[in-house]
């Protein structure tokens, strides 16, 4: 004889869907404005800060600079390379016209740049030989 399981009462759907009130519809929307509200601070602030403090670094370079040129004047070219070869054109172009920038400098970090962007061109084309050499693999297999 076969034991029949007890069933669960089947739940009964409800009868409406949930509905927000104009009320709470009103509640909600000024609840999303504050949210933005407060978001909009803190973004702002944070801009603020990291807008001060790269204020203070550009203040200070050039100080750093003259103690640098006192302590260790050959570090002078190679910190207007490295800064050179990762700065965009226009702002390695403005870089080079500090007073304090080496002769030479701007054509070996544009060398550099130069240099990178062939590897990265060899790479890519070397990447791309590699995915049709594949199907055609493929294709020779089938």
């Amino acid at each position: 004889m076969k034991k029949s399981l007890s069933q669960k009462p089947a739940r009964k759907p409800r009868s409406t869907q949930f509905e927000m009130t104009p009320a709470m519809e009103a509640r909600m929307q000024k609840a999303m404005v504050s949210i933005a509200n407060i978001a909009d601070q803190k973004a702002r602030k944070n801009d603020k800060i990291q807008r001060e403090a790269r204020m203070a670094i550009a203040e200070t370079f050039d100080a750093w600079l003259d103690w640098l040129e006192e302590a260790a004047p050959e570090q002078i070219e190679e910190i207007f390379f490295e800064l050179g070869c990762f700065a965009t054109a226009t702002n390695r172009r403005r870089m080079f016209k500090h007073a304090k920038a080496p002769e030479g400098v701007a054509e070996r970090a544009q060398q550099q740049v130069d240099r990178w962007k062939a590897d990265e061109e060899a790479a890519k084309a070397a990447a791309d030989d590699d995915v049709q050499s594949k199907p055609d693999a493929a294709e020779s297999q089938a």
